[in-house]
């Protein structure tokens, strides 16, 4: 079974490719306003803890909410 794995030939996927395996759910549009969504609720969030707070929490929103994003729209 390794031996047939490893002569089998590697290769990326093209976009076509991509959005076929993801069904069509992925766009950059609906990847922004998540991450801006996410950065509008954790900055708020983070207003309690102050200027540094707010900052911390839009950034950790963001990229929690992107990566999430990332994530469902691929399984």
């Amino acid at each position: 079974m390794t031996s047939l794995n490893n002569d089998i030939a590697n290769r990326e996927l093209s976009l076509e490719e991509l959005d076929a395996v993801a069904a069509g759910e992925f766009s950059w549009g609906a990847l922004g306003k998540a991450i801006l969504g996410g950065a509008a609720a954790g900055g708020a969030g983070g207003l309690a803890g102050g200027p540094g707070g707010a900052g911390a929490g839009a950034l950790g929103g963001g990229l929690l909410a992107g990566i999430g994003y990332c994530i469902s729209s691929i399984f």
